[in-house]
């Protein structure tokens, strides 16, 4: 779905919000036991975020009709704003991963929520960048960079993650340099 440029980064502002938020929902608790368990939840729901964006990114975008009509609309228009309408995605943040947590841990649901708005929010930044800034040759940006293009420009099956490479590395869909490196060799047959 095409978007104005405020829906297009009103979840930039939004998911800050809310990562401040919960953050001074259990520091007013005032127990450092809680706040330690909310890191540990908050790097546990960064590292789930990983798998996460991997998934919706490989399965949902490329693959269940309506997401891949408009995810294909983001590959036709890559500098387009393009996506999912402000809040939605932060409501199914909230709604899967800190609802059903709130009332039996409130702390870890807090901190696992605020991981996967951390992770969304570098996923949001990430893929901005990739489309919309020239980093310099040889940093990690460019790097990350180069690795979503050849998903847009060289092999649509491949590099499906945008803040991190590794899932595409566990699941076999790395492409790491141009279209001869996609290309089956003749051992394969």
């Amino acid at each position: 779905m095409r978007l104005s440029k405020l829906g297009y980064y009103a979840d930039f502002f939004i998911c800050a919000a809310l990562i401040v938020f919960l953050a001074g929902l259990v520091l007013l608790q005032l127990s450092w036991t809680k706040f330690a368990l909310w890191i540990v939840f908050s790097a546990l729901g960064l590292a789930l975020w990983t798998l996460v964006e991997y998934a919706v990114h490989r399965w949902l975008y490329h693959s269940v009709p309506y997401f891949k009509d408009v995810h294909d609309a983001h590959h036709a228009e890559p500098n387009a704003h393009i996506g999912a309408p402000p809040v939605v995605c932060v409501a199914l943040i909230f709604a899967i991963f800190f609802a059903p947590f709130a009332n039996t841990h409130f702390t870890a649901a807090c901190g696992l929520t605020t991981g996967i708005l951390i992770g969304y929010m570098a996923y949001m930044l990430m893929h901005h960048a990739a489309h919309a800034w020239s980093p310099k040759p040889g940093t990690w940006l460019h790097g990350a960079r180069r690795h979503h293009a050849l998903h847009h420009f060289r092999a649509e099956e491949c590099n499906f993650g945008i803040t991190t490479a590794f899932w595409d590395h566990v699941f076999g869909t790395a492409l790491e340099k141009g279209p001869k490196a996609f290309a089956p060799s003749s051992q394969d047959g």
